[in-house]
Order: C-alpha cells, then sequence, then structure tokens
C-alpha cells in the first residue's frame, strides 16, 4: 500500500468517523429534547449529561423516518436501473411502476409490521395521528431533499428555489423547525405509548418494598402496617432515586430516595 492510499484510506476513515459523531450528536439531542418535554409535563427535570435514555429516545424520534426514507430511495434507485426510461415521450413504464411497488411495498410493510410488533403501541394509534405523523414524514424528507439539491446544485445551473447561497440555509432552517416540532409532538403522542422496557416514556407499575428502615410517610401503603406501597406509575430511575406519578390531585409527580426503599417490584 502505497503512502497516497493509506492518507486516502484514513481520510475516508475520519470522515465516516465525523458524520457517525455528529449523527449520534443530533440523535442525543433531539433525544434530550424528548424526553425533557415529557417529563416536564410532570414538573420533572433531568438534566444529566450522560444519560442513555437521551440516545435511545432519539432513535426512536428519527430513526424510522429515516429508515422510511432510506428504504424507498434505495428502491427508487433499483427500479430506475432495472427498468431505464427506454420508451416513447407519453408512454407510461409499466415495467418501473410494478418493480417499484413490489420493491417499495415489501420493505414498508416488513418495517410497519416490525414496528407493530410492539406492544401497546399500535393498540393506541388513531387517524389523527397516523395523519399527522405522516405528514411530519413528509415534511421532514421532502426538506432534507430540498436541502440537498440546494447544497449539490451546480452554480451554473442554479435557481432561486435551489442554490447554496440562500435556499440552502433557508431550507436548514425550515428542518431545523420542523424537527423540532416533530420531536414535541413526538414526546406528547407517540413517546408514551412506547415501553419502558425499551427506552421509551410509557411508565412501568411498580411496588416499592421496606427493608430494615420504615419507608417514608410520603409513600402509601395499602395497609398501615404493609410492607409494600401501593402501586405507582414509574416515569424515571436514576443511580440516587426513583421519580413517580403522585396519587395525589394536586401533585404532579414524586421522587423517591433509592437509599428510602429496599427494592421494587414491577407489575404486570
Amino acid at each position: 500500500m502505497t503512502d497516497s492510499q493509506l492518507t486516502s484510506d484514513l481520510s475516508v476513515i475520519e470522515s465516516i468517523s465525523k458524520l457517525l459523531a455528529a449523527a449520534l450528536g443530533f440523535l442525543y439531542l433531539i433525544g434530550f429534547l424528548v424526553v425533557a418535554s415529557y417529563l416536564s409535563r410532570y414538573g420533572v427535570s433531568s438534566f444529566s449529561v450522560l444519560h442513555l435514555q437521551y440516545l435511545i429516545a432519539g432513535i426512536w424520534t428519527l430513526g424510522p423516518p429515516v429508515v422510511h426514507a432510506c428504504l424507498q430511495d434505495a428502491s427508487r434507485r433499483f427500479d430506475q436501473r432495472a427498468a431505464p426510461d427506454s420508451y416513447a415521450k407519453g408512454i407510461f413504464n409499466w415495467r418501473r411502476f410494478a418493480i417499484s411497488m413490489t420493491l417499495t411495498a415489501i420493505p414498508s410493510a416488513l418495517f410497519i409490521a416490525l414496528l407493530a410488533a410492539i406492544p401497546n403501541v399500535f393498540d393506541s394509534m388513531t387517524w389523527g395521528i397516523g395523519i399527522r405523523l405522516f405528514l411530519f414524514y413528509a415534511a421532514m424528507v421532502n426538506g432534507a431533499q430540498f436541502l440537498w439539491l440546494s447544497w449539490r446544485a451546480d452554480t451554473q445551473k442554479e435557481t432561486w428555489w435551489l442554490n447554496r447561497t440562500h435556499a440552502a440555509p433557508f431550507y436548514l432552517a425550515l428542518l431545523v423547525m420542523i424537527v423540532a416540532s416533530y420531536a414535541v409532538w413526538f414526546s406528547v403522542r407517540i413517546y408514551p405509548l412506547i415501553p419502558f422496557s425499551l427506552g421509551g416514556g410509557k411508565p412501568l407499575t411498580v411496588m416499592f418494598l421496606e427493608g430494615d428502615k420504615r419507608m417514608p410517610d410520603g409513600i402509601e401503603r395499602p395497609e398501615p402496617d404493609a410492607k409494600r406501597s401501593v402501586p405507582y406509575k414509574l416515569l424515571l430511575s436514576t443511580d440516587r432515586y426513583y421519580v413517580v406519578v403522585s396519587p395525589l390531585p394536586n401533585e404532579r409527580s414524586m421522587e423517591i430516595s433509592r437509599d428510602a426503599v429496599a427494592g421494587i417490584i414491577v407489575l404486570q
């Protein structure tokens, strides 16, 4: 291997590393926005710098639309090669249409089936949520495509709506606003439907166990001498405390120190 080849390989690896780091950082930021918006409904703030839940929430938020867009783009590139436009102008290319529909429908159906396999997610979906989800997906995909086309536009063939100088910054700002709006909406409508065990926001139902020390008076018991609490909805678990939904009407949440309880029982 020559020095030029080695330099080229290292440059490619460095570019991929930077792209991966930027993607992970963006997912982490979006995940933080989703989790923070979700927890703020209960008066909870979690600003831990290193929190795996943020990254998982970011993947749940942007993973499905990105995967779906990649499937559609791969299908479009394949059917253009498999059935090129060799017919006379004005003649519909039925072969390309059939290949495109087949290659788009099968991966998309498998992808939707995988999402549908997540317990309780599709059970709580409504037509309104589905339509808004589709509109957000379409807006993000189209915004990203216009941004890419504007950034890659030939300087000799630029138009007012496709150019690097003015159009690209506009599409970038528009895409950022769309993604931020989608993340906030996702935190309210979709994130609470994803199971807690998969990194989502659907609370676990738990009971706290009493150890050698008596549990604090703020933790309700089914009976005064019971060694376990009433069921609570677990919102957040850290290395220092549990955050649960308060059963009292004038309280949104309560924080329970891990040292105050001996353990928890997760209920079905």
